[in-house]
């Protein structure tokens, strides 16, 4: 009875670590490349919020341009698409947008970004892109973390 028990307790937790492989990546069919600048990346992520589509097509670019660190604590998917949905859901199908000048330090990428909102709202997030240093994006800018600015800091040094 007791060994039934274990190899059913291990079968439902082999099945759930694979289910949860398969949701935590996302198919990516974007080119990731050490050439691609991160201001470039900054740009490709807020162009994909945007034009965030019903089936939040958006969403998984940006998740596909996080960095590793970032998706382990973000994700899986369908948790990230929760969390951008709630906590940062101006940036979705924003009107338009304006960027800062882009401050690179050696490994380190620091962008703001200014978006106008649908409602006409001026709304500021800082943008931390680290180049990555090894295993399979290696040399490759990724978004680590997005904090929320204030827009009266627009015109000072970030």
């Amino acid at each position: 009875m007791i060994t039934y028990t274990i190899r059913s307790l291990f079968a439902v937790l082999l099945l759930f670590t694979a289910l949860s492989i398969k949701a935590e990546e996302p198919e990516c069919n974007i080119a990731l490349t050490p050439d691609t600048p991160p201001d470039t990346v900054v740009r490709t992520v807020i162009e994909a919020l945007r034009s965030n589509a019903e089936g939040d097509d958006g969403i998984a670019t940006v998740y596909c341009f996080a960095s590793p660190g970032n998706r382990q604590m973000t994700g899986p998917i369908e948790r990230f698409t929760g969390m951008i949905k709630r906590g940062y859901g101006d940036m979705l199908n924003h009107a338009s947008s304006d960027f800062d000048a882009i401050e690179i330090r050696d490994n380190v990428a620091m962008q703001p970004v200014w978006l106008t909102t649908a409602k006409g709202n001026v709304v500021g997030y800082l943008f931390r892109m680290g180049k990555q240093s090894s295993g399979k994006y290696e040399g490759i800018w990724m978004t680590e973390a997005v904090y929320r600015i204030d827009p009266s800091r627009r015109q000072q040094s970030i």
